[in-house]
């Protein structure tokens, strides 16, 4: 029997330890991840889907994780995760805010592709306050490194990127 896997979607730019965290977890629940890095039209990333890319791997690279892909896609998660075979579709939750959204995409999904399922993991209480856009927010504007919030390898293409 074909053991199941999940997508874990997500813009990842840049891939933060809350996003690996999940990650983990997630593995521990499927025999594979795809991690689908998302080209959304409706949000402008500041690294390139190949930098995000490149980032995610040398995360992986560090943390002991296997039997996990990355995949850049177009389109709708749920087609996504129809079209490569997914039996799940792995996300998370820091706040009540999140649930809220989370919620109407799941019932989107489920419209969408009912084959789905969505797994919703919490945050650790060390992850819930980190986002992205935080990380990239701190980086642009105060030209620092929130402590903990990436892994050194991210931490570098930030430096790089933002010139400090």
């Amino acid at each position: 029997m074909r053991q199941a896997f999940a997508v874990y979607p997500g813009t990842f730019d840049p891939v933060t330890n809350g996003h690996l965290d999940i990650l983990v977890r997630a593995r521990r629940l499927f025999g594979s991840i795809v991690v689908g890095i998302g080209r959304n039209p409706g949000k402008k990333p500041v690294f390139s889907i190949d930098q995000r890319v490149i980032m995610l791997q040398e995360a992986l690279d560090q943390v002991d994780i296997d039997k996990v892909d990355i995949v850049p896609f177009d389109g709708l998660t749920a087609d996504f995760a129809r079209e490569i075979g997914a039996r799940a579709i792995v996300r998370a939750l820091r706040s009540m805010t999140d649930f809220e959204s989370e919620f109407a995409l799941d019932i989107a999904n489920a419209r969408l592709a009912p084959e789905l399922e969505t797994v919703l993991l919490i945050a650790r209480p060390e992850y819930t306050h980190l986002s992205s856009t935080l990380v990239r927010e701190a980086a642009e504007q105060g030209r620092r490194i929130i402590p903990g919030s990436v892994p050194p390898c991210v931490e570098h293409h930030l430096r790089e990127h933002y010139g400090f």
